[in-house]
C-alpha cells in the first residue's frame, strides 16, 4: 500500500470518530443541558438533553449554545442560527444571520440579518415585527429591549423596540459610535462622534426611569470610555481614555532601552480622565491625578488605587507588576503608599505555574481589598490604604470573600483556608489536605471574587494521583455530591441546578468516551447521555502507571500497551515527553486528539506500539539536565516490563518538549531515534530575542517563566551553557527527525534551523521539515498536520519497524551526497 493510500485509509478511520466536548451548558432552571458533538472534519452538532428524562433535541451549533430560560435553545455555525423550541420540538433555521437577541421576559427572540432587517419572532416561529436600514450598532438586555440605530430625517435615533412596540428613547445630529448597556442592565451608555468639534460625548441614560439623561460628558476624540460599577451599581467610575498612536516612519523604527512599552504601545493609553459618578445624588465628580498615572476602583466611592504604569517594568516577568501603588483619597486629596504589588503563583493541574489574574481583591462592601506585595503571601487592607494584617502563610492562591464581606477563603494546593477578618484568624479547614482545591461557584468580576450566598461548591483535586472529586458546604456542614473518580472532568464540565441539590459531569478516560452523568445529594450516579458514541477497541488499551523518583520529587509516567499485544512478543516503545504528563492519564485516546501536539496516541498503539508518558519536573540542574535525569530513571522504572524491545525506542516531544528532546539527543544513547518539533536549541539566543508572538523581550521566560532559571544570563552563564543543546549538538548519536512552521513565532524557525545546521556540520542523520505556511502546532493547517502526521508515524515504523520502503527517508539514510 502507498504512503498516499495509508494516509487516507488512516483519515477515514478517524473520520468516524467523534466525541462530546465544547462547553456544555445547563438551563436556568435545571431542566435541559446542551453539549457538543464535535468531528474531526467538521459537521459538528450538538444535542439538547432533558436531565428529567429521555428527551433529546439536535441543533446544529460549532460553538457555545444559548438557551431561552426553559423554553428554547440557540445553537449557530458560521452565519447560520438555528433555535429549537422545547416545547414542540420545532426546529426554525435562519440563514446569512449577523446576530441573534433573547427576549427572554416576552417570550420571544430577534434575528439581525446581514442585509441590516431586524426580525422578531415568538417561540413558535411566527413573525411579529420587521425592522429594516438599520444603520449602526445593535445592543439588548436579554430580557425584553433591543436598542437599535436608525438615520430619521437627518436625525440619528436610538429606538427602543419590543418586537411589537418601538419608541425612540435618543437623538442627536452626529454619528453614534457605539451603544452598550451596563453589566447590570440599568443604564444605557452612548458615545456620539463629534468629529468637528474635536471631542466626543458620552451620555447615560437611565433604562428604568424613562431614560432619563444622567451623565453628558464630553471626551477626547477617539477615546474609548471604561466604565466600571461600585458597589453594585451605586457609583460608577467613569474613564474617557486614548489609545496611543504614533505615525510610524516608513525609514526606521527608534526602539528605546527605556521605554516600558517597547513595541507594544498601542497598548498604552494617553489622555486618561477619571470621572465618579454617584446615581443617587445625581453628581458626577472628576478626579485629578498626577501626569500618566492611572486609576483603579477598590470597589469604594472614596478610596482608589492610583499608580504609574509599568514604572520599573524590564519585561523580567510576563505582565507587568504595579510598583509604588498608593490609595487616594478623593475627599482629603491625600494619599497613602501601599508599596509593590505582585501577582501570586497558582499552581494548576501537574503542578503547571500560572499567576492570578489580578493584583489585587476587593471586598462587595467595599471596606476591604487585599493584595500581595512579595508575590508570595498575602496582605489585608483597609479601603483607605492601611495595611491591617500580613497573611504570614505561603501558598495560598485564589482568595474569594464570603457574600458578606466577613471573611475570605483561599484556594491553595494543600486544602482550603479561612480567613476571619474581624478576628484575624487563619485556620485551614481540614476538607482537602495535600490536594488542589478550587472554589466552583464563585462570581469573579473586575475588581475580585466574592460568594454571593454561603454555599460553596469545591473541588478538590489530588495532583499525584489525578483524581478528582467535588464537595458542597450547605447548612454548616460539607457533604459530597461527586465522591473521587479517576475519571476526567474538565473545568467547564461541571454543571449544577440553581438549588445545586443535583450534579451533572461531562467525564471521559482513556478508554472511556465522553459521556454525561448526573448525581445527586446521595452521590447516586447514572448515565445522562453519551450521545450513541461507541468505541469498542478503545475498551482493549491497557495503561499502567509507574512511579519513581528524581530530581528530589515523586513522579509518575502512563504506560500504554499495544492494542492486542502478544504475552509472547516484544514489541517497539515510543516515549513522549513534555514536563509533566500524569494529568493525560485519564484524557479518550481518540485518534482526533489534538495534544500532545504531532503524537498520536491511539494511532500508535493501533500499530503495535508501547507509548511512554513520563513526567519532567525541574530540579537545581536546570531544565535540560533535570529532563536528562527525569528521562533515565524513567526508563529504568518502564524497562522492566519484558514485553518492551530495549532496543527499538524512540523519544518525540514538541515545542518545550522539542527543547527536552534536543538536549536529551545531546546528551544520551539509550534511544534508536529522535523526532523533535519546534523546539529551542540555543538557550542564550533566546533569551536574548524579541517575540514577535508574545511581543516582549524573550527573557522573561527564562527568568521566571516556563525554564525557571532564576537568573540572568548575566548572573549565571555557565547554568545557561550546561543547558542548551546546541552546544553539544556534535553528540547526537542517533536520527533524528526535526519539523517546524516557517510562520511559527512561539519558537521562531531559526532555533529549529540552527540545530539542523549543528547536526549537518558534524554528518549526523537529520531531516528536517519546514512548512512554509505553517506555525508552532499546525492546528488550523489541516494540510500541514496531515503530511506531518504521517511522516512523524513513518518514520517511527522506520526506525523502530524496519520499514524501510520510505522514499523520503531514504534519501537521506542510503544515499550518499550529491543527491
Amino acid at each position: 500500500m502507498s504512503a498516499q493510500q495509508q494516509e487516507d485509509t488512516i483519515n477515514q478511520w478517524r473520520a468516524k470518530f467523534a466525541a462530546l466536548g465544547g462547553i456544555p451548558k445547563i438551563s436556568s432552571d435545571g431542566n435541559w443541558i446542551g453539549v457538543n458533538k464535535q468531528y474531526k472534519l467538521g459537521g459538528d452538532t450538538a444535542y439538547v438533553v432533558s436531565t428529567q428524562g429521555k428527551t433529546v433535541h439536535k441543533i446544529i451549533s460549532t460553538g457555545i449554545l444559548e438557551f431561552q430560560k426553559e423554553e428554547g435553545i440557540f445553537g449557530r455555525k458560521a452565519d447560520q442560527v438555528q433555535f429549537v423550541n422545547l416545547k414542540n420540538s420545532k426546529t426554525l433555521q435562519y440563514d446569512n444571520v449577523s446576530n441573534y437577541y433573547r427576549l427572554d421576559n416576552l417570550n420571544r427572540y430577534a434575528i439581525y440579518f446581514k442585509d441590516k432587517r431586524l426580525r422578531f419572532y415568538d417561540l413558535t416561529g411566527n413573525q411579529l415585527q420587521e425592522i429594516s436600514n438599520i444603520e449602526g450598532p445593535l445592543v439588548a438586555d436579554s430580557k425584553s429591549k433591543v436598542y437599535i440605530v436608525k438615520q430619521i430625517k437627518g436625525s440619528t435615533e436610538i429606538i427602543k423596540t419590543t418586537g411589537t412596540k418601538s419608541e425612540t428613547v435618543y437623538a442627536t445630529e452626529s454619528q453614534i459610535g457605539k451603544i452598550e448597556l451596563s453589566l447590570s442592565g440599568k443604564h444605557l451608555l452612548i458615545t456620539e462622534v463629534h468629529s468637528q468639534k474635536g471631542n466626543n460625548q458620552f451620555t447615560i441614560l437611565d433604562t428604568e426611569h424613562d431614560y432619563q439623561r444622567l451623565v453628558q460628558l464630553e471626551v477626547p476624540i477617539k477615546s474609548e470610555v471604561n466604565m466600571t460599577e461600585i458597589l453594585d451599581g451605586r457609583y460608577f467610575l467613569i474613564n474617557p481614555r486614548v489609545r496611543f498612536s504614533e505615525e510610524q516612519s516608513p525609514l526606521v523604527e527608534v526602539w528605546y532601552g527605556n521605554d516600558p512599552f517597547v513595541n507594544v504601545h498601542k497598548r498604552r493609553f494617553i489622555n486618561n480622565e477619571y470621572w465618579l459618578w454617584d446615581s443617587k445624588k445625581k453628581k458626577l465628580s472628576l478626579i485629578s491625578l498626577p501626569e500618566n498615572h492611572e486609576l483603579a476602583s477598590l470597589n469604594n466611592a472614596r478610596y482608589f488605587l492610583t499608580y504609574l504604569p509599568r514604572k520599573g517594568y524590564n519585561f523580567n516577568t510576563f505582565n507587568p507588576e504595579i510598583n509604588d501603588a498608593e490609595v487616594l483619597d478623593i475627599k482629603t486629596g491625600t494619599s497613602v503608599k501601599v508599596g509593590n504589588l505582585k501577582q501570586v503563583p497558582d499552581l494548576k493541574k501537574g503542578w503547571s505555574p500560572d499567576f492570578l489574574g489580578n493584583k489585587i481583591f476587593c471586598s462587595k462592601d467595599g471596606r476591604w481589598f487585599i493584595g500581595s506585595n512579595d508575590g508570595k503571601t498575602w496582605s489585608l487592607f483597609s479601603s483607605s490604604g492601611k495595611r491591617e494584617v500580613l497573611i504570614e502563610q505561603d501558598g495560598l492562591e485564589q482568595p474569594v470573600f464570603s457574600a458578606n464581606s466577613k471573611k475570605i477563603y483561599f484556594e491553595s494546593s494543600n486544602d482550603l483556608w479561612k480567613y476571619d477578618i474581624k478576628r484575624k484568624k487563619l485556620i485551614a479547614l481540614g476538607i482537602a489536605k495535600g490536594k488542589k482545591v478550587q472554589i466552583k461557584n464563585l462570581s469573579a468580576e473586575t475588581t475580585g471574587s466574592s460568594l454571593q450566598k454561603d454555599t460553596i461548591l469545591l473541588e478538590v483535586y489530588d495532583n499525584y494521583t489525578n483524581r478528582v472529586s467535588y464537595k458542597l458546604y450547605h447548612k454548616g456542614k460539607w457533604e459530597q455530591v461527586v465522591p473521587e473518580t479517576e475519571n476526567r472532568i474538565d473545568p467547564d464540565h461541571l454543571l449544577f441546578n440553581k438549588e445545586m441539590t443535583t450534579f451533572y459531569t461531562l467525564e471521559r478516560n482513556f478508554s472511556l468516551p465522553p459521556t454525561l452523568y448526573s448525581y445527586n445529594l446521595q452521590e447516586q450516579k447514572k448515565i445522562l447521555f453519551d450521545a450513541w458514541i461507541k468505541d469498542p477497541r478503545a475498551k482493549r488499551i491497557k495503561q499502567e502507571i509507574y512511579n519513581f523518583k528524581a530530581v528530589g520529587k515523586d513522579l509518575r509516567g502512563i504506560l500504554y500497551y499495544p492494542i492486542n499485544y502478544d504475552l509472547n512478543k516484544k514489541y517497539p516503545m515510543v516515549v513522549h515527553i513534555y514536563q509533566v504528563q500524569r494529568t493525560l492519564s485519564n484524557e479518550y485516546l481518540s485518534p482526533n486528539n489534538i495534544s500532545p501536539i504531532g503524537f498520536q496516541i491511539r494511532i500508535l498503539l493501533e500499530r503495535g506500539y508501547f507509548v511512554y508518558l513520563p513526567d519532567i519536573e525541574q530540579g537545581k540542574n536546570g531544565p535540560g539536565m533535570s529532563a536528562l535525569e527525569c528521562v533515565n530513571i524513567a526508563l529504568d522504572s518502564v524497562l522492566k516490563n519484558p514485553l518492551i524491545d530495549h532496543d527499538r525506542i524512540a523519544l518525540a516531544g514538541q515545542s518545550y518538549g522539542g527543547y527536552e528532546t534536543n538536549f536529551i539527543a545531546t546528551h544520551s544513547n539509550r534511544f534508536k531515534t529522535y523526532v523533535s518539533g519546534a523546539g529551542i536549541s540555543d538557550l542564550i539566543s533566546s533569551y536574548y530575542s524579541y517575540s514577535n508572538n508574545f511581543l516582549r523581550p524573550y527573557y522573561y521566560m527564562y527568568e521566571t517563566e516556563q525554564f525557571k532559571m532564576g537568573t540572568s544570563v548575566a548572573e549565571d552563564k555557565e547554568h545557561y551553557l550546561q543547558n542548551s543543546p546546541i552546544l553539544n549538538v556534535e553528540n547526537v548519536s542517533a536520527p533524528i527527525l526535526l519539523w517546524a512552521g516557517k510562520k511559527d513565532e512561539n519558537v521562531p524557525l531559526r532555533q529549529v534551523m540552527e540545530f539542523y545546521v549543528g547536526l549537518r556540520r558534524y554528518q549526523k542523520q537529520v531531516i528536517a521539515l519546514f512548512y512554509p505556511k505553517g506555525d508552532h502546532d499546525f492546528l488550523h493547517k489541516p494540510l500541514e498536520e496531515q503530511d506531518r502526521d504521517r511522516r512523524i508515524l513513518e518514520w517511527f515504523d522506520y526506525f523502530l519497524k524496519d520499514k524501510k520502503d520510505v522514499p523520503w527517508i531514504n534519501r537521506q539514510i542510503k544515499k550518499k551526497a550529491p543527491f
